[in-house]
């Protein structure tokens, strides 16, 4: 069992114009050992794989702490690696798309968004992308593109879909050494102070774990806020939520 989560040690003191810093950690759910993530504050949110073995627990977990909760929905990737079920390929029709999104978040509850698992073919077709997002737009979530390829459009698509959206800007620990994740974590503060609010995405590996345990326990105070990826987004009240939890919020594109 994994220790209890702290929240970000400087959540209380930190000025309103701070730089704001959102994590999220995916490929959650296989693992039973991906429970050590629940010991990073509460404001890192959880992008949960559908139908895994520890899926649904740990989205009910992250859901008990007040922690937000994603789903990591698998794509087609040029590579051509095993996905896992729930699945989104170029060759689905709109309905089973539909479907299989809908399957999808029956299996991670309080999902209040999407981004993608690998997807590198899939994000880069605008038909495709077309497709996905007139599915999603029906259900009320966000969309963060994981950004696997720099030719993607799922964010462009999103747009035009009206759907609540954003991107990641920094991948921490493709490489699981204290080095790289240093750099990329310099990275990300550097992109911080330009930018104000910046996306990184992690894994649930016990080396990022630790790593982030003592990075975010020692945030410059005055000037960097770790948020909930709810906080990246205006809130706006919906009169039906079809996913709807009694914790979830519909959330509006920012300026």
């Amino acid at each position: 069992m994994a220790s209890l989560p702290v929240t970000a040690a400087n959540q209380s003191t930190t000025p309103d114009d701070a730089a704001e810093i959102y994590l999220i950690i995916d490929d959650m759910g296989y693992r039973p050992t991906d429970d050590l993530a629940f010991a990073l504050p509460t404001e890192v949110t959880f992008s949960i794989l559908p139908h895994t073995p520890q899926g649904q627990q740990f989205a009910e977990r992250a859901h008990a702490q007040a922690r937000d909760v994603m789903l990591h929905l698998p794509m087609e990737a040029q590579s051509h690696k095993a996905l896992g079920p729930g699945a989104i390929t170029s060759s689905m029709y709109q309905d089973e798309i539909s479907h299989t999104i809908d399957a999808a978040l029956q299996s991670v509850p309080y999902a209040i968004g999407v981004n993608n698992h690998m997807g590198s073919q899939l994000t880069a077709s605008g038909d495709a992308m077309q497709t996905v997002m007139n599915a999603l737009q029906e259900t009320g979530l966000f969309f963060v593109d994981s950004r696997t390829t720099r030719h993607t459009v799922a964010q462009q698509i999103a747009r035009q879909y009206h759907i609540p959206n954003a991107r990641r800007h920094v991948f921490l620990d493709h490489v699981l050494t204290d080095e790289f994740m240093n750099t990329q974590w310099q990275r990300l503060l550097s992109l911080a102070a330009k930018h104000k609010k910046v996306i990184a995405i992690a894994h649930p590996h016990p080396e990022t774990i630790a790593f982030l345990q003592q990075k975010l326990a020692n945030l410059p105070a005055n000037n960097i806020a770790l948020k909930a990826m709810s906080a990246y987004f205006e809130p706006v009240k919906v009169p039906v939520q079809r996913y709807a939890t009694t914790a979830q919020q519909a959330i509006a594109a920012p300026n």
